[in-house]
Order: C-alpha cells, then sequence, then structure tokens
C-alpha cells in the first residue's frame, strides 16, 4: 500500500490554548552545533589500535624465534607439559584477547568507514565488512576482503597454536598406531610456533588495514566525531551540512520515512528492525543458514562414524581391517573439554602419516600439510566469522534505539564514551561474550593431533551448534522487539534523528514541549524533562499546515 494513502485521515483538533506559549520558542541550542568530537572515545581506540601492534610484533618474534630452534623430526612443535583440560582451555582465553584487539581495530575501521561514506551514510551502524565506496583503495572491496581475511586467520591461528597427542585408547584401538610409543607423556602439549606466527600477522594485518583507512579519513578531514552514538553522529551530519531538518515531522519515525510532513496521531507501539533495515532481513537468514549449516555438519560426522566404525571389523590378528579404519573412534565422552571425561568420538582428516613429515598425499612436506591444515581451517572458521560479524549489525541497531529511548527516561539522554555504551549494554555484552565463545567451540569441533592431522569431534560440533542457535535465536529476537510508546522509532537512521531532534545538546529529554497557532502538538527535545506525549493529539511540530 502506498505510504501516503496508508496515513490515517484525520481532522483538526480543537487547540488546547489559543496562543503559543512563551516556553515554545526555540530555544538557542536548537542551532547548537557545538558537537562532541569523542575525543576520548578517540584514545581508547587508538590505545587498543596500539596495542594490536604490539601483540602482532610480540607473536612474529616469539614464533620466529621458536619456530628457527625446533627438532628436526617436527618442525614448527615446542613441547610443554599442561593438562589436558588446561590445554583446552587456553585457547578461549586467547580467543577473549583477540576479540577485544579485534574490536578496537574493528571499531577505527567503523569510524573512518563512517565518515568516508559522506552523503551514503543512512544509518549510524553497518555493515563495515561489506561496505565499501566505489572509486577507494583505502575502503574499497579489496581492502574489505584483506580485512575479512586477516580476521579469519586471527580466530584460525589461535585453535591451532596448541596440539596434543591421540588419547591412548584411541592410539591402541586404531591399526597402524606408529605414535603410541609416546603414552608416557600423557600431558604432553605441542606449542605451534607457526600458528603464533599466523597469529601475529592476523593481527598486523589488521592493524594495518585500520591505521591506512584512518589515516586516509583524517586527511581528508572526513572524521566529525569519533563517538559511537546515533545522537551525536546525528548532530554531527546535521552541524556540518551532511544532512539537514525536514520540519513537521515529530511524531514520524524511520518507518514513514517515505511519508510527507502531516500531522500524525502518536502510537502506543512503534516498528521493528526488520521493517526499518533492509540488511537486517539478510543478516538475520544467514544466521539461521549458519545454524542448518553446523547442524548438518553434525548429523553428516556423527553418522559418518557410525557407519565406518560398524563396517571397520578387525579380526584374525588385525589382518582384514579396512584401510579407513584408523579415520574414527567411537567413544562415550559428552563432556564439554574433549577427552577429558573419557574419550571423545572423532573422525580424521588424515594429512601426515607419520611422525616423520610424511604427508598422507605423498609429496606434501609437514610444512605444506601444516599450511593445508591453515586453510581448511580458515576455509570453515571463514563461515563462522562472517556470521558472528553480521550479528553486530542486529546488536548495534537495537543499541542505538536503545541510546535514542534513553531521552524518555527519568534521567534522560546524556553523553558516553564508546567504552561506556558497550559496558553499559547487557546487548553488546552478549555478544563480546558470544564471540570467543563460539570461536573457541569451533576449535574445539576441529582440532589437530599430532602427526594425524585434523580430527572432527561429534560432541563439539553439536555444542557449537547450539550456539550458533543461541545467536541466531538472540539476533531473531533483537530483530523483532517491538519498541513501545510514543517516542518513533529510529534505530539510528541519521535523517529520522535530524528531524526528531530540534533542540541539541550532551543531555537531552524527548517528549511533548506545547503547540502550534493552528491547534496540533509539538513533540522534541529539551535540556529540561518534558510533558508526556498527548496520545490523543495529532503532532505535526513547529510548522503550521
Amino acid at each position: 500500500m502506498d505510504p501516503v494513502t496508508a496515513m490515517p485521515s484525520y481532522e483538526k483538533p480543537a487547540p488546547a490554548i489559543d496562543l503559543v506559549p512563551a516556553g515554545f520558542v526555540p530555544p538557542s541550542s536548537a542551532n547548537n552545533k557545538n558537537f562532541p568530537r569523542g575525543d576520548l572515545t578517540r584514545t581508547i581506540s587508538l590505545t587498543l589500535l596500539a596495542t594490536a601492534y604490539a601483540s602482532s610484533i610480540t607473536c612474529l618474534i616469539v614464533g620466529g624465534v621458536y619456530f628457527n630452534n625446533t627438532a628436526p623430526t617436527n618442525p614448527g612443535w615446542r613441547r610443554l607439559r599442561l593438562s589436558r583440560p588446561l590445554k583446552e582451555s587456553l585457547p578461549l582465553l586467547i580467543n577473549i584477547f583477540v576479540t577485544i584487539l579485534t574490536e578496537g581495530t574493528g571499531y577505527v575501521h567503523a569510524v573512518a568507514l563512517r565518515w568516508s561514506l559522506g552523503t551514503s551514510l543512512v544509518f549510524n551502524s553497518n555493515l563495515r565488512l561489506f561496505s565499501y565506496i566505489r572509486g577507494s583503495w583505502a575502503f574499497g572491496r579489496l581492502m574489505n576482503f584483506l580485512s575479512a581475511g586477516f580476521l579469519v586467520l586471527c580466530y584460525a591461528a589461535t585453535g591451532l597454536i596448541f596440539a596434543t597427542l591421540p588419547p591412548e585408547k584411541v592410539c591402541s584401538a586404531l591399526p597402524l598406531n606408529f605414535i603410541c610409543d609416546e603414552r608416557e607423556t600423557r600431558d604432553l602439549v605441542f606449542f605451534r610456533p607457526g600458528a603464533v606466527l599466523a597469529l601475529g600477522i592476523g593481527l598486523l594485518g589488521s592493524s594495518a588495514l585500520a591505521t591506512w583507512q584512518v589515516v586516509d579519513a583524517t586527511v581528508r578531514e572526513k572524521i566529525k566525531t569519533w563517538s559511537s552514538s546515533p545522537i551525536e553522529t546525528a548532530w554531527a551530519a546535521w552541524s556540518t551540512g551532511l544532512r539537514t531538518r525536514r520540519e513537521g515531522r515529530c511524531m514520524l519515525g524511520v518507518h514513514e520515512q517515505q511519508w510527507p510532513s502531516a500531522p500524525t496521531l502518536p502510537r502506543q507501539k512503534q516498528g521493528n528492525a526488520w521493517e526499518a533495515h533492509t540488511e537486517v532481513r539478510r543478516v538475520v537468514a544467514f544466521l539461521w543458514v549458519l545454524v542448518l549449516l553446523t547442524l548438518f555438519w553434525f548429523v553428516g560426522v556423527i553418522a559418518a562414524v557410525q557407519s565406518i566404525n560398524r563396517e571397520c571389523i578387525v579380526a584374525d590378528g588385525g589382518q582384514n581391517y579396512m584401510a579407513r579404519c584408523d579415520n574414527v573412534y567411537v567413544g562415550g565422552s559428552w563432556s564439554l573439554l574433549p577427552d577429558t571425561n573419557g574419550v571423545t568420538s572423532l573422525a580424521q582428516i588424515s594429512l601426515v602419516d607419520d611422525a616423520s613429515g610424511t604427508s598422507s598425499t605423498g609429496n606434501l612436506s609437514n610444512t605444506g600439510a601444516i599450511a593445508v591444515v591453515f586453510i581448511l581451517m580458515m576455509g570453515f572458521q571463514s563461515v563462522i566469522t562472517m556470521g558472528l560479524h553480521c550479528s553486530e549489525l542486529l546488536v548495534t541497531l537495537s543499541r542505538d534505539q536503545d541510546t535514542w529511548r534513553r531521552a524518555t527516561s527519568a534521567n534522560g539522554y546524556k553523553e558516553r564514551n564508546a567504552l561506556l555504551t558497550v559496558l553499559g549494554s547487557w546487548k553488546s555484552i552478549a555478544l563480546l561474550a558470544l564471540k570467543p565463545l563460539v570461536h573457541w567451540l569451533f576449535g574445539l569441533a576441529m582440532s589437530f593431533y599430532i602427526g594425524w592431522g585434523i580430527f572432527m569431534r561429534p560432541p563439539q560440533i553439536l555444542y557449537l551448534c547450539l550456539s550458533t542457535l543461541i545467536l541466531a535465536g538472540y539476533g531473531t529476537w533483537l530483530t523483532f522487539g517491538v519498541p513501545r510508546g510514543p517516542q518513533p522509532a529510529a534505530y539510528g537512521h541519521l535523517q529520522t534523528m535530524i528531524d526528531l531532534i530540534d533542540d541539541w545538546g550532551q543531555r537531552m529529554f524527548w517528549g511533548h514541549k506545547g503547540w502550534t497557532l493552528n491547534g496540533f502538538g509539538h513533540a522534541g527535545t529539551s535540556s529540561q524533562k518534558c510533558e508526556e506525549v498527548r496520545m490523543e493529539s495529532y503532532y505535526a511540530g513547529s510548522v503550521s499546515f
């Protein structure tokens, strides 16, 4: 239905008062162009960027030194003594640290991209790895591809830093157990300097690209503010002429962007994010596809393990075993940490046939096989990483809406730096917790045993599937949540916020402000607490119709 014809018909209500009250005179702050520059947010972001540089250089030095001082039989492997639970838990801590660093470099990229988009900037929050500027090297598709590649490399490397030998029961149950002579080394863990080098390359690449992008935007004087607040972004866009205010739209939200300015009745319910942003629909669909992919992965692997296990009957001292019998093992443990409470079922992707480094293909060196491991891990990891990246849009849109709705709270809206904005939003904290957790579960689901190659563990794949189900359900819940109350929804849509805000300041309240000469209500922002909106009256702002 055409949005114009969908508008409710109305009759002009009787004026509540005959004259415009003196307090209705537009305040001087209505033309306030002294918007916050987000200096503290910039300091925090650049500090995280510097930390990412320092961490990447440390990884490169440590990885390089240890890589050149390893036993010739296991190039790139250093031996440590760690319990199995500690070995499986350490990657979670590393993933948390990597998440913090990549969030910092990602925010630098997001700020530079946001303001480099210029008049093409529509929402405060965007999918930074899928948004690009034609004709720009710093913000083109190639740079987005490289940024995504470095991000995936960081998380793929964390799952390969530590590797173990197969459990004793697995080793003794399968034929051709070439490495079973080291059963006395039960707590032996191999430290992989090659993976640390890869992590260093990923962090360095992400940091370098973010630096190039922010320098490019700074040199061209594009960045107006470092603030993550949609209100301050809209304030800066209006102050610098990127957007102009349209009068008479004080009760028209983002869902009515195509409607002409006209008197409108307030509504108790506003539209959701699904209706406000077209990219949201693709993101939600992708998250549920991710759930299905991990579910199919689980079903396929566990079915293969059970099927092959039934076929592999060892008789007559093992003379009639099938060649693929050593690729699966059926264990009874479904504990979260594999091989800590019994032995976990597994299915092998064989890359290395023996400890000397001969690969299963017959022509790959040990180093070449490890490179194949990284490629396979990055291929699987990229799907998980992009799903988590896309889910950011759902969270930030909802957080932007919450930021705008604070103007109707008892304390009103007040400026915050980006760190407090994230820490003050349980929605952002939930996503920050899910990111390293999902990556860690992927590392448990698809792991590496020394001399045996990659193993896929059905129980951990199931737990990964459940985590993606939580992620998809969480994103869907955010998407279809309906804001209640008469305040029009914005979801960080800049033009909408500029239309709704008529009194700019670092502390704002939204509500009923008075009446026009011909009796229509005027809702807007003020530095003082406003009256409640009259639900039975039409609102048209300060313009007479």
